[in-house]
């Protein structure tokens, strides 16, 4: 009997051990996952634009160089932090937050994010955060998403907007251009987007506030 006991005994430990080995890997993966301060190892192969003075200037994973823009140091407007993951059937783009917005105006912003999917020519399935007011680095914490049908193949438009009161139109602040083929959309993809003015991303008359 003492034997059998002390057999239990091993087996029970070693499944312990595995429990414990199991649930300090799934913690760490959750840590990696929310920690949204973190920065992903994939930064470095991302890249980068180089200023008439030879400042380089970081563009964010899978990011698109602005089009038909001449970069001059300290022409773009801020950065917007976003994650990117599919998960069955849906692209989730949570945008995280930005900081340096506006740095040059007396008052905080009142900002929101909009989102589209680049279909040619055309901007469709606008998405958009809640406003965060008085802010020149607001935290948004909020996910769209998107059916992988019609993200896939396409490239993900990101803008910042500032919310204006009364009956002036909101100004559009910026802009980013993400490729999602340059991704790898079934891992976690976490990165900071400089933001360059909202032109850069094209024409869309169909465009909103």
């Amino acid at each position: 009997m003492a034997g059998r006991d002390e057999r239990k005994d091993s087996i029970g430990g070693v499944r312990g051990e595995k429990r414990d080995s199991i649930g300090q890997t799934m913690m760490a993966f959750s840590e990696r996952f929310y920690d949204r301060n973190s920065e992903s190892d994939e930064d470095d192969k991302w890249s980068q634009l180089r200023d008439e003075n030879g400042v380089d200037v970081k563009l964010g994973p899978g990011q698109v160089a602005p089009r038909g823009f001449k970069f001059i140091g300290g022409t773009h407007s801020g950065e917007v932090k976003l994650a990117l993951f599919l998960s069955k059937g849906t692209l989730e783009v949570e945008v995280i937050c930005a900081r340096d917005i506006c740095p040059g105006e007396k008052e905080e912003p009142d900002t929101y994010v909009k989102t589209y999917l680049r279909d040619g020519d055309r901007w469709i399935h606008k998405r958009k955060t809640r406003v965060i007011r008085h802010s020149r680095n607001p935290q948004y914490r909020q996910t769209l998403k998107y059916g992988s049908c019609d993200a896939l193949g396409r490239n993900l438009l990101v803008m910042l907007w500032e919310k204006k009161q009364g009956f002036e139109s909101n100004q559009g602040l910026g802009g980013a251009e993400v490729d999602l083929e340059l991704l790898p959309l079934t891992t976690l993809t976490v990165g900071w987007y400089p933001i360059f003015p909202i032109h850069t991303l094209g024409t869309q008359t169909a465009d909103s506030p």
